[in-house]
C-alpha cells in the first residue's frame, strides 16, 4: 500500500466520467505545514494528495450508503485511510450538492475510524466538499448545445474534451493526483478514449492519425465500428452534459 505525501498544488493532465471499473486503494498522509494558496480566480484548494495509488478493496454496488459502507473496512492494517471507490460512494452519499451533510459525515467517520485514519478522512471530507462546490460553479458557467441522438458534431466533441481536461485539472488541484486517479481516473480515461476514437473514425485514411491497425479495423468492421464509436461518444457526452447548466452564462 502506497503512502500519500503532501504536495504543492499542481495541475495534472489526467482527466472524464463513466463507470469506475478499477478499485484503487491509497493511504493519505499530511504534513503539518500550510498548503499553498490557489490563484485568486480559483476556489481555495486544500493541500493535495500525491503519490501512486496502491491496491484497493472490493467496492460496494453503485448507490452505496453509509449502511452498506459499514461492511467495508475504511482503514488498512496500518491504520491509515483506504481511498477507493467504496469511500468515494460513502462521501457522495453525504456530500451531494443538493443537500450536503458534511457534519453528519464527520460524525459517521468518528464512529468508524481511529487516528491516523480519522484525521485523514476528515481532511479529505473538507477537500472534497470544497471540490464539489468548485465543480458546481464550473458547471454553471458552461452552456452546452443539446446532444443530438443521431450523432455528435466535431465542435461538440471538442468541447467535451476541453471540459474533461478542465474538470480533471480542478480535481488534481483540489484533491491531488492520487485521489483524482483513484476516484475518477478509469471513468475519465474511458471517455477520453471514446472521444479520441470518434475523431479518429472521421480522419482521412491518409492522415497521420490513421495507422495500419485503424485501416484494418475499418476494412473488417466498417459501419459496425463507426456505430460503436458513435454510441460510446454519445454515452459519454450525455453523462458529461447532464450536469451542465444549459441556461448558464458562457464560459
Amino acid at each position: 500500500m502506497a503512502f500519500l505525501l503532501d504536495s504543492k498544488l499542481g495541475f495534472g493532465a489526467a482527466c472524464a466520467l463513466g463507470a469506475a471499473a478499477a478499485v484503487i486503494g491509497v493511504v493519505y498522509l499530511r504534513d503539518s505545514g500550510q498548503a499553498p494558496a490557489a490563484p485568486a480566480a480559483q476556489v481555495k484548494a486544500a493541500a493535495s494528495w500525491d503519490g501512486p495509488p496502491g491496491p484497493g478493496i472490493l467496492a460496494p454496488a453503485a448507490g452505496a450508503t453509509a449502511a452498506l459502507a459499514a461492511e467495508q473496512p475504511l482503514a488498512g492494517a496500518d491504520g491509515r485511510l483506504v481511498v477507493d471507490q467504496a469511500l468515494h460512494r460513502l462521501f457522495d452519499s453525504y456530500l451531494d450538492n443538493a443537500h450536503p451533510r458534511e457534519q453528519a459525515l464527520r460524525s459517521y467517520l468518528k464512529s468508524r475510524l481511529n487516528p491516523p485514519a480519522l484525521a485523514q478522512a476528515e481532511t479529505l471530507a473538507s477537500d472534497y466538499a470544497r471540490y464539489l462546490q468548485a465543480e458546481a460553479a464550473l458547471r454553471a458557467r458552461e452552456r452546452p448545445a443539446p446532444v443530438d441522438a443521431a450523432g455528435l458534431g466535431a465542435a461538440q466533441v471538442e468541447r467535451m474534451q476541453a471540459w474533461l481536461l478542465q474538470r480533471g485539472q480542478l480535481r488534481e488541484r483540489m484533491l491531488g493526483t492520487a485521489v483524482a486517479q483513484a476516484w475518477f481516473g478509469t471513468a475519465d480515461e474511458d471517455c477520453r478514449t471514446a472521444f479520441a476514437d470518434w475523431r479518429k473514425m472521421r480522419a482521412p485514411a491518409d492522415s497521420e492519425e490513421v495507422d495500419s491497425n485503424e485501416l484494418r479495423a475499418r476494412r473488417l468492421h466498417g459501419d459496425v465500428l463507426e456505430q460503436t464509436r458513435n454510441e460510446r461518444a454519445l454515452s459519454c457526452a450525455g453523462q458529461l452534459m447532464a450536469g451542465l447548466a444549459p441556461g448558464g452564462p458562457a464560459s
